[in-house]
């Protein structure tokens, strides 16, 4: 009977991270594979490793099961009819690239307890995954840090997508600015350095986003990956995976890289794989329309 309680109870525990890590690989692979990666441009594939690193630490914190895709299944000719028909039944989709594509159905990230939107309304929209998982992050950051000052978002993407200057990317929904802690008050878009960064608050929140099981990359300048890196450490994270987080010559597929102009804030993109292959199937209907607005 002990020999039995002891198995079923292993299995309970090794299941979900097989299944979360299994997952994780999964959606990485099918989007790296694709070449769908923009500014800043050209990185290298992901390791294993990295991905099994990042199920792990979702656990650790949160639930992070993927939710059902609602439209799995469901025959092209049927999404296209509901395109036309009902467009709002197919949710958020996005077709093109972070840095040339267009985005469907999006959502607006509004200010909330513990939150607050910098960028107006018209530069704060996302795919319904996204805002999900930026509100979930900051949900579980509180629970960490009850009273922690307000998580600051600067820019997502316009209500359609497309070109969104000064930024390269930013165009379909996946992407989003992310302001730094300071231990002095500062505001947004304040260059973090080794006196103002309150590299605790920031870490955390950092590790809440990860926990989500959807960032894909998170663009940090170098100087601030080494402080956060340094406080992780210093606090007890495991070594391993620390390293496997940032970006360095022994890790240089990284979820953490470097990108010049990222002091002030720091970018993560979203994976979202439902958005992404309702979108590629009902480009050819879909393109022209969104195209025609821009």
């Amino acid at each position: 009977m002990l020999s039995m309680l002891l198995l079923t109870t292993c299995k309970r525990r090794l299941l979900p991270a097989l299944v979360v890590g299994g997952t994780l690989l999964a959606l990485v692979a099918r989007v790296r594979s694709r070449g769908r990666i923009s500014a800043p441009p050209r990185l290298p594939a992901p390791r294993a490793a990295q991905a099994v690193a990042l199920a792990r630490v979702a656990l650790e914190t949160v639930d992070v099961r993927p939710a059902p895709d609602p439209l799995q299944g469901i025959p092209t000719p049927e999404l296209v009819r509901l395109a036309e028909t009902k467009p709002s039944s197919l949710g958020s989709l996005y077709f093109g690239r972070p840095s040339r594509g267009f985005l469907f159905n999006a959502v607006e990230l509004v200010s909330a307890p513990g939150l607050r939107v910098m960028a107006i309304a018209e530069r704060a929209w996302g795919t319904s995954s996204t805002v999900r998982s930026i509100r979930e992050a900051v949900t579980d950051f509180q629970r960490v840090w009850p009273g922690a000052p307000d998580v600051a978002i600067g820019d997502l993407s316009k209500r359609r997508g497309g070109a969104f200057r000064p930024h390269l990317s930013h165009q379909l929904g996946i992407d989003v600015d992310v302001g730094y802690f300071y231990r002095d008050g500062a505001g947004w878009y304040t260059r973090a350095t080794q006196q103002n960064l309150d590299a605790a608050l920031t870490w955390t929140f950092l590790k809440s986003l990860l926990a989500q099981g959807s960032v894909e990359y998170v663009f940090m300048d170098r100087s601030v990956q080494t402080l956060l890196r340094e406080h992780a450490l210093e606090h007890g994270e495991d070594a391993a995976w620390v390293d496997s987080l940032f970006e360095s010559k022994t890790s240089p597929a990284a979820v953490i890289q470097h990108a010049p102009g990222h002091l002030t804030h720091f970018h993560v993109r979203f994976l979202d794989p439902t958005a992404e292959r309702v979108g590629r199937t009902l480009e050819a209907r879909l393109g022209p329309q969104r195209r025609a607005r821009h």
